[in-house]
């Protein structure tokens, strides 16, 4: 990434600064786009884009969102000056938000999204995940509470350590997203979909969770193209047990989905009240 777009002083990972209210702007990040700083304090940021969100520009925009996320916590982006040119750019912002951890921890809204804009950002369903504000005061509001969806992911070895690293990640996220009990299962599917990978597919893997009015989805991407996982995981306890068939009964909905390079195993565990 070149010059920071959110970096003041021009070098990436600058902190944003603090009790900044004069607009400031910043050297445009790809031609045709450009970034302020509108205002930094200790409750987060406001930040203008303007221009063309292209598929140039769009790999800048993530990182430079990114690096406001972990900066500032929570960022607050108007983008009533932005049209986009290339649709598949309307996913930066969801994809800056789980870059830097997702919520609570990194929180994202965006300002006064014209109606092709928000057309284009709802097609993506991108609300879902960052919410759209008509005005600061009503965003700087729904900073404060969880989005209808949120969203992170683990990217994990191939290795015998891996389970361990997926019941901790899927651990610290049911607590924070407040699932009480649905945590516990949610772990107990993580580590049987991570164990399969690492037993089957001997790939590294990518574990995503994404909490919405469905459920909580819990899915494992691995880098083996070839058929589905056999449904035999090795238990905590060391044991060969049925796995997936441990996964489906307790579970909603599960099942496997090609990619491009390879599979993803998923499944929905219902909310308690549904």
């Amino acid at each position: 990434m070149g010059p920071a777009l959110l970096g003041v002083a021009g070098r990436t990972g600058d902190p944003v600064p603090q009790h900044r209210s004069r607009r400031q702007e910043l050297r445009p990040c790809r031609p045709g786009l450009v970034a302020e700083l509108v205002r930094g304090d200790a409750d987060g940021c406001l930040l203008a884009l303007s221009g063309d969100l292209s598929r140039g520009s769009a790999e800048v925009v993530t990182g430079a969102l990114t690096n406001a996320l972990v900066d500032a916590g929570r960022v607050v982006v108007d983008v009533s000056g932005l049209r986009l040119s290339w649709n598949p750019a309307a996913q930066v912002f969801a994809s800056a938000l789980d870059a830097a951890g997702g919520w609570p921890a990194a929180r994202l809204v965006l300002l006064g999204a014209g109606a092709t804009l928000a057309e284009s950002l709802a097609a993506w369903r991108v609300p879902d995940v960052v919410p759209l504000a008509p005005d600061e005061a009503t965003a700087r509001q729904l900073l404060l509470s969880r989005p209808p969806a949120v969203a992170r992911h683990l990217d994990l070895d191939g290795d015998s350590s891996s389970p361990r690293r997926a019941r901790l990640f899927v651990d610290d996220a049911s607590r924070q997203w407040g699932l009480g009990a649905l945590g516990d299962d949610a772990v107990l599917v993580a580590s049987e979909l991570v164990g399969n990978a690492v037993a089957h597919a001997r790939t590294s893997c990518r574990l995503d969770l994404r909490l919405d009015g469905l459920g909580l989805t819990v899915a494992v991407r691995d880098y083996d193209y070839r058929g589905l996982l056999v449904p035999l995981a090795c238990s905590t306890a060391g044991r060969r047990e049925h796995g997936l068939f441990l996964v489906a009964s307790i579970s909603r909905a599960w099942g496997v989905s090609p990619t491009e390079n390879g599979k993803s195993v998923w499944a929905l565990l219902p909310l308690p009240y549904q």
